[in-house]
């Protein structure tokens, strides 16, 4: 496991793990912190960034489940764009 990512959580949906792997490889990325994998209708990929302080929040929604990352960095926007970038294709 990378270590920036912190172990409270290990589990990450497929869609969740894809916003992982970018956040991961971004030199300003410090941390990334897996949130709580919640059911949710439908299977839409979606992805929305909230700030929180440190960095940002990843709510990411895959085949019927969301789930929050939380991606540390000073960068916020930069990494939200790159992210985003990767995300999309």
């Amino acid at each position: 496991m990378n270590e920036k990512i912190t172990d409270s959580h290990s589990t990450s949906t497929k869609t969740s793990s894809e916003v992982v792997a970018a956040a991961a490889k971004l030199d300003a990325v410090t941390k990334i912190g897996l949130g709580t994998i919640k059911r949710a209708p439908g299977g839409r990929r979606d992805l929305k960034f909230l700030p929180i302080t440190g960095g940002i929040k990843a709510v990411v929604r895959g085949a019927g489940a969301v789930q929050d990352i939380y991606i540390y960095t000073k960068h916020a926007k930069e990494v939200q764009e790159e992210i985003s970038r990767v995300f999309r294709k």
